[in-house]
């Protein structure tokens, strides 16, 4: 089954849907890429991964790119929604503090 994903730009906010996986990051990186040259850029990047439904291990990496990029516009950058599993694979890579994921503060919804 082929996996569609997409990226949308809402308000100030990049919406990320569909999968984050390593069969969609040229698509992630070229939409990104397109996001990052606008010429306004929001004072402070947010992406949102609320709609991601698939993740594997080169999520964590495209979290750690985005971050760079951020700091190449020097722009903070948020991540809204971040999924658990997601936040797990980054602790289990020890690299959680890079992505800034707040100690995962419990969700009541969860």
């Amino acid at each position: 089954m082929n996996t569609i994903h997409s990226s949308t730009v809402v308000g100030e906010v990049l919406q990320i849907d569909g999968a984050l996986n390593f069969e969609s990051m040229p698509r992630l990186l070229e939409e990104t890429a397109l996001y990052a040259a606008q010429e306004t850029l929001p004072n402070c990047l947010a992406i949102d991964l609320a709609n991601v439904t698939d993740i594997d291990s080169s999520a964590v990496a495209l979290l750690l790119h985005w971050r760079r990029e951020a700091a190449r516009l020097g722009k903070p950058l948020r991540y809204v929604h971040l999924p658990q599993n997601l936040v797990t694979l980054a602790q289990l890579y020890g690299v959680d503090d890079m992505i800034h994921c707040p100690s995962q503060q419990a969700n009541p919804a969860s």
